[in-house]
Formats: C-alpha cells, structure tokens, sequence
C-alpha cells in the first residue's frame, strides 16, 4: 500500500493499492473504495538528488579527515590561512570558519557541487553571453591602455599568481597578435590571443585563460575564434596545451599531436583543431 496524495501534493487519507490502483478510505467509521486514474508521484528533482549525493559523500569524506589527526592538523592550517585571506566586509561577503569540520564541509561540499554540475552540463554550455558580458576582438594597435593593462593583469593573475609560472610574459608576439577577450565593465573574465603558426594555413593560440570559470565561457572564446581563423582562411588552429587540461581541450574539439615537452617548467603537449 502506497499514501494517496491529491494531484497538488497535499495528503488524502487512506491507503492506495498500487496494482489495483483502488484507494481505501475510513470516512465517520465506514469504509469506502474507489478507484483513481492517476497517481501523484513525488519525485525529488534533479537539483535535489544532486544534493542528496553531494551531502552524503562530503559528510562521509569530512568524517574521515576529523578520524586523522595529521589532515585535521592539516585542514586547520589551510581554515587559518583562509580566515587571514578573506575580507569578510567585501563583497561577496565570505564567512570566516571557527571548526574544522565546517570549514572542511563547505570546502568539499563546494568542489563536489561543482564536479557534480560540470559533469551534469558538460554537453549543454551555454552558446551565447549574459547581457553584462561583452566579445572584444582587437588587434594590438587598437587596444586603449586600459583594456592593455586588464588584460597584462588578468595573464598576471592566473599565469603568475595561480600558477605560479615565472617568465617574461611580454614576449613581442602580442605586437602582432589579434586580441580576443570577454569583459564585464572593463574587467577580463576570458582572454586568448591568435597569431601566425610557422606553418601555412595553422593560427596559433596563446595565453588562454578563464578567470570566471566552469561557466562556459572558454567554449564561447574559442567558437569565436574558430570563426574568426577561418574567415582568415586558416585551415587549422594550433595550441602549446598544459598536460592537465588536455581533457578541456578535448571538449573544445583539439587533439593532441606529438610527445609532451616542457615550456617554462611545466609539461606541455601541442594540441591542434582541423576548422
């Protein structure tokens, strides 16, 4: 026997027979029976499976860092580090974490969601902007100092900062390299240049970044390019791709060609995409 519910949610009372689909109600001690056409089901959404799953593995995995005293030692120091990092009167307002074990859950619980999500709506990126972002595709020549100066400062920002990549970034290919870059108010949020490979009919793309990631945007950059490479006539586009996000890269239609090599300390493979 299931529990009957009218077709907005609310409960009857009595008891459904699946099967039969014969509804068995007790109305002032008699007993009436009745069949109905449809039953109400209610299902949990997607978003709250989603949740159901990430709450369920986060709690397990945080009840095995607080069993192990050397990662609670550890995600201590990482909570401690995060409460001096954070500007909690600043947008957007990050919470400081007195316990381990809540700093521990919202940080796994937040990687997990975001995995989870990705994986979910990996084939369905968005193919077009939010009206706050807008496409630049500039050459050198054409870039004001300020949008030059976002853009030397977004490459800063993931290249140096993140990835902790020590070079000269200003190497002259951005003389004669065409500009591509997302921007909300000024600021970059994706960036890619284009430039002539050595070999004919083959742009070469360069210092590709994201720093609002996971939204699609990378995607969005890159259709843009492929675009514009070949209305320019190029039959193929070329990239040095970072061994870890050749995965990413594999999404956006490049495959990889040749043995790894390094380029400035870090395992890099060529990666090219037929247009």
């Amino acid at each position: 026997m299931a529990r009957v519910r009218n077709v907005d949610g609310s409960k009857k009372s009595g008891k459904m027979n699946k099967k039969s689909k014969e509804v068995h109600r007790i109305i002032n001690g008699k007993e009436y029976t009745h069949t109905i056409n449809k039953e109400y089901v209610d299902d949990p959404s997607n978003a709250q499976k989603l949740q159901r799953a990430v709450f369920g593995k986060t709690n397990a995995l945080v009840n095995v860092i607080m069993a192990d005293p050397v990662q609670v030692q550890e995600w201590s120091a990482r909570m401690e580090e995060y409460n001096r990092s954070i500007k909690p009167y600043e947008p957007p307002f990050p919470q400081r974490y007195e316990t381990v074990r809540q700093f521990a859950y919202a940080m796994l619980s937040e990687q997990m969601k975001q995995n989870a999500s990705i994986k979910r709506r990996k084939s369905k990126l968005p193919v077009t902007l939010p009206r706050s972002i807008r496409l630049y595709i500039k050459a050198f020549s054409d870039l004001s100092n300020t949008e030059l100066y976002e853009i030397l400062k977004a490459r800063f920002s993931v290249f140096v900062g993140e990835q902790h990549i020590h070079y000269l970034d200003e190497d002259n290919i951005d003389y004669k390299a065409i500009h591509f870059s997302l921007r909300r108010k000024g600021l970059v949020i994706a960036y890619a240049r284009l430039f002539k490979d050595s070999d004919k009919g083959v742009l070469r793309i360069g210092r590709m970044l994201t720093v609002e990631r996971n939204q699609g945007y990378a995607k969005y950059l890159m259709e843009r390019i492929a675009e514009y490479a070949k209305n320019q006539g190029a039959d193929k586009l070329r990239l040095h791709a970072q061994k870890q996000v050749v995965p990413v890269y594999e999404h956006l239609g490049f495959h990889t060609v040749g043995n790894i090599f390094t380029e400035a300390e870090i395992p890099h493979i060529v990666m090219e995409r037929t247009l």
